[in-house]
């Protein structure tokens, strides 16, 4: 499917920013380094509390009460040039259940009026502006990963609301509205065109289906480079939970884990559990697949058990000036208090790309807070909640999901979330401390077990 360009690109201007790419959702260049440090800005309580709900900007006009049916909340405000890469809302209406509701307004470049506004929920769901899975009603919440520019500014409001969500009150005693929302964001280098919504074709992620494709009956296969690996599947004759895994490339440990760690989950302790994703999950049949791209300039190698086949896709070649390895690294850290639980370290260049965690009901209102190149508290991305991170809410409302980049795998508890970042992966140039709060003021004292996926400037 062809890609009709959101950015205005200047002349020879293809860098390494991946939101200045021709097609930024296409997976090929989750390898590619970017500089550009990715922001979040959500509702999350500047207390320090767990009131994650309407921590509004301001209310517009000045003076009037948000629970004025004519009262403007302003959600996002960012200056150019600049691209929104996903948006998440989720609210609670006065019968208690998920809801978001009013006019949605985009104010482009400093326009006095906007020059888009639709409903909500129906921008999410209806498909006319974008359609599924880009944008959707997932389980107790509502997300979009359409990427939206803005060559000056940008101003996201909402505007008739008639009140429709429930009060709560804030840490400071002050009543505010029920409705949670995250942005994230990056503040681009050059200039761009902004989006004009309504009118622009969005097309949806794309895979990497270059390479020759072969298959191997032994537990290790070899590959020579220069080349990236774009597509792996093991299917095994038996049990493949304990099976080792490990990927090496370039002479760096890439993987080095059980079937079971990396992909998440024991198919014989969960035999219901379903992660179908874009870049990693188990087909019907029983194949465990990973697309997460995976370059190397000498040689990869896979090892994994005995009754194994291997099939990967492998395009030759070290396309573009620089190519990040690939990393999947155990979560290893304990909870204490005091602090947030870490599900990544790392120095040097390189962004994290995703994470599959067991999480307790108890830890759920945790917050996601990813501290980039050494930054104090409040970090440049710091979340709502830990299922609003896996882009859900309520504690996962309506239960188990597999969507393309986030989902639920299964009724049993510890819950299984995953997340998976494209556009919205989290860049670093010298340092990344990525972590959750464990429960309301890392309260909840427990095992946290899980995975993160990220990539490295050294193999």
């Amino acid at each position: 499917m062809r890609f009709i360009p959101l950015a205005l690109l200047a002349a020879g201007a293809l860098t390494a920013q991946v939101a200045l790419r021709p097609h930024p959702l296409d997976l090929r260049w989750l390898s590619v380094p970017d500089p550009v440090k990715t922001a979040m800005r959500s509702g999350y309580d500047y207390n320090d509390a767990n009131y994650d709900s309407g921590n509004l900007i301001r209310v517009d006009p000045p003076g009037k009460a948000f629970s004025d049916p004519a009262s403007e909340w302003v959600l996002f405000e960012a200056q150019g040039p600049g691209v929104l890469t996903s948006m998440w809302f989720t609210g609670k209406n006065k019968r208690g259940r998920p809801y978001i509701g009013g006019k949605f307004n985009f104010y482009f470049d400093g326009e006095s009026a906007p020059s888009f506004s639709y409903g909500l929920p129906e921008l999410f769901e209806d498909g006319k502006i974008i359609a599924a899975p880009l944008a959707e009603r997932s389980h107790g919440g509502w997300v979009c990963y359409a990427p939206i520019y803005y060559a000056k500014s940008l101003k996201l409001t909402l505007t008739e609301h008639n009140d429709g969500f429930t009060h709560r009150k804030n840490g400071r005693g002050e009543s505010i509205p029920h409705i949670y929302h995250q942005f994230s964001y990056q503040k681009l280098p050059q200039a761009v065109k902004s989006t004009r919504l309504g009118k622009t074709h969005f097309d949806v992620w794309r895979t990497d289906d270059r390479g020759k494709i072969e298959t191997s009956e032994s537990a290790t296969v070899q590959l020579r480079g220069p080349g990236v690996l774009n597509d792996l599947r093991i299917k095994f004759a038996g049990e493949a939970d304990d099976a080792p895994f490990r990927i090496t490339a370039d002479g760096g440990t890439a993987v080095d884990m059980k079937v079971s760690e990396f992909w998440g989950f024991s198919r014989k302790l969960r035999p219901e559990a379903k992660m179908q994703s874009l870049v990693l999950g188990v087909t019907d049949d029983g194949a465990y697949y990973c697309r997460f791209p995976m370059p190397f300039r000498k040689e990869l190698r896979i090892e994994t058990g005995s009754g194994a086949r291997i099939t990967t896709r492998l395009a030759k070649g070290w396309p573009g000036k620089e190519r990040f390895y690939f990393r999947a690294s155990r979560i290893t850290d304990v909870t204490e208090h005091g602090r947030d639980i870490k599900i990544l370290e790392a120095s040097g260049r390189g962004h994290f790309v995703g994470t599959i965690i067991e999480v307790a009901d108890k830890s759920m209102e945790g917050d996601d807070r990813f501290y980039i190149d050494g930054e104090a508290f409040p970090p440049s991305w710091h979340g709502t909640g830990t299922e609003d991170y896996f882009r859900c809410g309520w504690y996962f409302y309506g239960g188990p999901v597999t969507r393309p980049l986030y989902g639920m795998l299964d009724k049993l508890k510890p819950k299984i979330a995953y997340r998976f970042h494209l556009a919205d992966r989290v860049n670093w140039t010298k340092s990344a401390v990525l972590g959750f709060e464990h429960g309301e003021k890392n309260e909840y004292m427990g095992p946290y077990k899980g995975v993160s996926f990220w990539y490295s400037e050294k193999p």
